[in-house]
């Protein structure tokens, strides 16, 4: 057994015999290159003034990092920096900072990668892109939050922040990777940024006016020497100490004026999830302790205050965060009572009794995804599309850079449109929940909340749902009709009551002149002294007195005790009755007398070929005209006992040819030109020309033939119908 141990051992002083020669020679091979600068930590002792930084360095346990290889970006404050800060803090040497607060001074300084000035603002797409020049404002530090306590239903826990955020909050999803530290970001500002994206010195010195803007900042600082290279990376030199900024949710937590506010979170908005049991492995492994951890979420809003990762885990990129932020928005306390007292809580006990919908709806409202810079305050906009609807110099009572933002604290909250047009005295009172259900079903909802409309809306509180026979059953998603008044089908019902009630393009703030006025789908509505009524009503005899009105930033509201009804009954319903239109009905029913449905049909009341589920304009010319059609040979006499098929076909002609097809015109100058009759010849359709002015409307045949609405006698509403007496009559085709 000894001698193969022998022999081993013999070879092994042969062969180091043998390269003893070569040793030195390999030696010099690898030796480091004499033009090689040295790493971070040598090149700063070298330089003799960065002794405090090198002491936290130290402290830190960064002292090996930062000698051999890697690739970073340090932020470097010199000893004159440090001195300052000593001073500010209450520092009485470098001896008194401890290893906490050094790691974190070291760590927010240094950045992963390493750039030279010309490349730090450039953006790292990973997209088709690529690298994008002049793009970004902030990189990722080797600093982070990790674990804290915070509590958790009254009790202290260990507690994680949220590190990633979704595309479409709305689903109440949120992120949060294992695997993802949620390191803070640190800002650095410079010309060609600046120029890029059309900002200047004075974006910058509104958060921070102490300090001069040199063309290349890093928070507060100036950087006073750049691109000093080293072999693990680059430096920049700073005349400022800077500590992490904190992110939005720290500042908001640090100031007692936003305490409302932030109640509303933590009491409505905030959840505490348990972390997956891999991490709690890794927490044990690094503290020794077993402990419940738990992640601190932020669903169902626009981003997470306490997420440093911008949108890398909803839709965006790896490096998103050096390009964009979030910003918060945050009225003060004063600001959020009054809202309180004067809009949201006018129909609600307190917030407790109100849906989370709301709430988030509020919150949401002063959430942006994107940097709102001070000078860009009319061109960002939150995800309602709305403009942050502050005024830099009157409204901003603090502005603070995040690390993951801009915070901007407020003396009035974001007059968000769901709550400041017409649709929030909808949305904030439960009496209306079913108009606000049926605003979203016929998608209206974004019509009523839309500041740059003019509209004029007719609320129906709950009861008058009711009454006309809707409901709606939430589990199944879907409206129910139980009224053969207004049909049987609820999905359409339901869009006529909705659009009904909805005046587009007008704030009608004064109803007691008398007007024929067009709903949002088209039907009309009349008002006349006080009184309103649509075509349902008007058979009925049911005529409203709108009450509470009320101004908002889009229109006009009123209150109605009585809904306006559609009419689902036949137009020839509309016309038995009224004494301006006898002789036309005798005419219809003298021509059921000869063929029931040729023309007309006295038990449904429905003249033949119109179809009801389009809008016509019914013209009935008066008695004297109609005496001039009978003399003239286009209307047989109504004296004959029964018309001959001869003169059923002439009645037809008449009766169709004076029905415009596909559309409503009354006198308000909209409708005009050329129009499609009912009335078909041989070689087609048949058309007459429409003259419209408002409180003058003609109509003129191809002959040149034309007749006047008689407006005292028409203006009569039906089913998707207007009905109008004309004083001429018109000659068909």
């Amino acid at each position: 057994m000894r001698r193969p141990i022998i022999f081993i051992l013999t070879i092994i002083v042969t062969f180091a015999w043998l390269f003893s020669g070569c040793n030195k020679e390999i030696e010099e091979y690898y030796e480091r290159p004499d033009w090689l600068e040295p790493a971070i930590y040598k090149n700063l002792k070298e330089r003799g003034n960065f002794t405090s930084f090198l002491a936290c360095i130290d402290k830190a346990g960064y002292k090996d990092i930062l000698s051999r290889a890697g690739y970073f970006t340090i932020f470097a404050p010199t000893d004159s920096a440090f001195s300052k800060f000593l001073t500010e803090n209450s520092y009485s040497s470098i001896n008194d900072i401890d290893s906490a607060t050094a790691k974190k001074i070291v760590t927010y300084s240094l950045i992963y990668n390493a750039y030279t000035r010309e490349k730090l603002d450039d953006y790292q797409s990973t997209a088709i892109q690529g690298w994008v020049p002049d793009a970004a404002y902030k990189r990722k530090t080797t600093y982070f939050k990790w674990i804290y306590e915070d509590s958790v239903n009254g009790e202290l826990h260990k507690v994680i922040d949220q590190n990633g955020v979704i595309l479409l909050p709305e689903s109440g999803s949120v992120v949060f990777n294992g695997d993802d530290n949620n390191n803070k970001h640190i800002p650095y500002f410079t010309n060609e940024y600046f120029s890029a994206k059309n900002l200047s010195a004075t974006d910058y010195n509104y958060f921070f006016p102490e300090t001069d803007f040199s063309g290349f900042n890093v928070v507060n600082a100036k950087v006073t020497e750049e691109d000093i290279l080293a072999e693990n990376g680059v430096i920049h030199i700073t005349d400022k100490v800077v500590l992490p900024l904190p992110n939005l949710e720290e500042i908001l937590a640090s100031n007692p004026d936003y305490s409302d506010f932030k109640e509303i979170l933590d009491k409505y908005i905030i959840t505490y999830y348990p972390i997956p049991e891999s991490y709690i492995s890794r927490y044990q492994q690094t503290s020794g302790l077993n402990e419940d951890i738990y992640i601190k979420l932020y669903p169902y809003l626009n981003f997470a205050p306490n997420c440093e990762n911008f949108m890398k885990y909803g839709g965006g990129q790896e490096y998103d965060a050096q390009i964009d932020g979030w910003t918060f928005f945050v009225p003060n306390n004063a600001a959020v009572q009054k809202f309180f007292k004067t809009k949201f809580l006018v129909y609600y006990k307190s917030l407790d009794n109100m849906s989370s919908s709301l709430i988030s709806e509020f919150i949401n409202a002063h959430m942006f995804r994107t940097s709102v810079w001070p000078s860009k305050f009319e061109t960002s906009t939150n995800l309602f599309g709305e403009p942050a609807r502050f005024d830099p110099e009157s409204n901003i009572t603090e502005k603070k850079f995040a690390s993951n933002g801009l915070f901007y604290g407020t003396n009035k909250v974001q007059e968000t449109d769901v709550f400041y047009t017409l649709l929030g005295d909808i949305i904030l009172n439960p009496d209306y929940s079913l108009m606000l259900q049926g605003l979203r079903t016929t998608e209206l909802y974004y019509v009523v909340k839309n500041p740059n409309v003019t509209l004029t809306v007719f609320m129906i509180p709950n009861s008058i749902f009711e009454t006309l026979g809707f409901s709606f059953d939430v589990d199944r998603n879907s409206w129910n009709l139980d009224n053969p008044d207004m049909g049987t089908n609820a999905s359409i019902g339901i869009n006529r009551l909705i659009n009904l009630h909805i005046v587009l393009g007008k704030s009608l703030t004064d109803l007691t002149g008398d007007d024929i006025i067009e709903t949002y789908a088209g039907e009309y509505i009349r008002y006349q002294t006080g009184f309103i009524w649509a075509a349902g009503n008007s058979q009925r005899s049911e005529l409203i007195v709108p009450s509470k009105k009320k101004e908002s930033s889009n229109g006009v509201s009123y209150v109605l005790k009585k809904g306006l009804r559609y009419s689902i009954q036949n137009v020839g319903a509309d016309i038995e009755g009224n004494p301006n239109f006898t002789r036309y009905h005798e005419y219809l029913l003298k021509s059921a007398e000869a063929l029931v449905g040729y023309v007309y049909t006295p038990a449904t009341k429905a003249i033949t070929n119109v179809i009801t589920t389009e809008n016509n304009t019914i013209l009935i010319p008066n008695d004297t005209a109609i005496q001039a059609a009978i003399d003239d040979g286009l209307l047989p006499p109504i004296s004959y006992s029964v018309f001959t098929d001869v003169q059923l076909d002439k009645v037809l002609r008449f009766v169709m040819y004076h029905i415009v097809a596909k559309v409503i015109a009354v006198p308000d100058g909209n409708v005009s030109g050329r129009r499609e009759t009912y009335h078909k010849t041989v070689d087609g359709k048949t058309y007459m020309t429409v003259t419209n002015e408002p409180g003058n409307l003609s109509f003129t045949d191809n002959s040149g033939r034309t007749a006047h609405v008689v407006i005292a006698n028409s203006n009569v509403l039906s089913n998707r119908a207007v009905i109008h007496q004309i004083d001429n009559y018109l000659k068909p085709d």
